[in-house]
């Protein structure tokens, strides 16, 4: 078995949870490929962890952003991801760095389960020219900055008009987001077992739109038309592009996957339950 760690930059591991993991793995025979900042807390290794390999698991110390800019960097979603919290609860971990003994011995017996998550495409196009182009966990928005008048977002589904948004921006989310920033705006939360795309407008002009629920099968075109040049495109709040007048965003699902590993059917709604404190209210009655 060969096993990719890469950790959260400049994480601070007092413990030594990272090192102790690591350790374990090892004397279980198990081949460990490091990223460079993993080797910055566990000397005497050198960065060997390559995106492209075809490894049987990859493991993310950190939160749920350190998932996010790895996701940046995979290349092969056949591998699935098992994210351990070092920090504060976070949505895609199974598991915090104290646990790391009872987590490893898991893997090692492969007790998990894959939970699979859609992704999203975005593409950019300007003047016919593909300019941008990443995938999504979370969302894709597009937005003005805090001193630039409304954006219209001129948006199609499948070809056919929806609407143009007069707003602040734009969220175009998968459910596994909708937690997130959509949620924020006034989004629904949606199980991530119903593939789906969400459409969330920010501080729409017209208090009539409202969040719409989209067939994971949608191609959603949005239409740029700004006289500023401050709107910009961000993805899972990690890449940001600079949008321009007429440009045309285009958001599809992604051909590829995030499978997650899960120890427990339920942790999903255990996580929903802790991180949005649902009925913490009457838990004090």
């Amino acid at each position: 078995m060969t096993i990719g760690i890469t950790t959260k930059s400049e994480l601070k591991d007092p413990h030594h949870y990272l090192h102790k993991s690591i350790e374990l793995l090892k004397k279980a025979g198990v081949k460990v490929d490091l990223c460079p900042g993993t080797c910055r807390l566990v000397p005497g290794h050198k960065p060997a962890l390559d995106f492209h390999k075809p490894y049987d698991i990859l493991i993310v110390f950190g939160g749920d952003g350190t998932l996010l800019r790895t996701l940046q960097f995979m290349r092969n979603f056949e591998c699935p991801v098992l994210a351990i919290n070092m920090g504060r609860l976070g949505f895609f971990s199974e598991g915090v760095g104290r646990d790391y003994k009872k987590i490893i011995e898991k893997l090692l017996k492969k007790k998990y389960h894959l939970d699979q998550r859609m992704l999203l495409r975005c593409t950019v196009m300007r003047k016919d020219k593909r300019v941008f182009s990443k995938r999504s966990l979370n969302e894709v928005t597009i937005a003005r900055d805090a001193l630039a008048r409304m954006v219209a977002l001129k948006t199609t589904v499948d070809d056919l008009k929806l609407t143009t948004y007069v707003a602040d921006g734009l969220i175009v989310g998968t459910p596994t987001g909708s937690t997130g920033y959509s949620l924020s705006a006034g989004g629904p939360v949606i199980s991530p077992s119903v593939d789906s795309i969400i459409l969330t407008p920010i501080s729409p002009h017209s208090f009539t739109q409202k969040p719409i629920v989209l067939p994971p099968s949608s191609a959603v075109k949005i239409h740029i038309s700004t006289s500023e040049d401050r709107v910009y495109l961000t993805m899972d709040g990690q890449h940001g592009f600079h949008l321009k007048d007429n440009d045309l965003v285009k958001i599809k699902r992604s051909s590829k996957s995030l499978k997650l590993i899960r120890f427990t059917k339920n942790s999903y709604f255990q996580t929903l339950r802790k991180k949005l404190h649902w009925g913490s209210d009457l838990a004090g009655r």
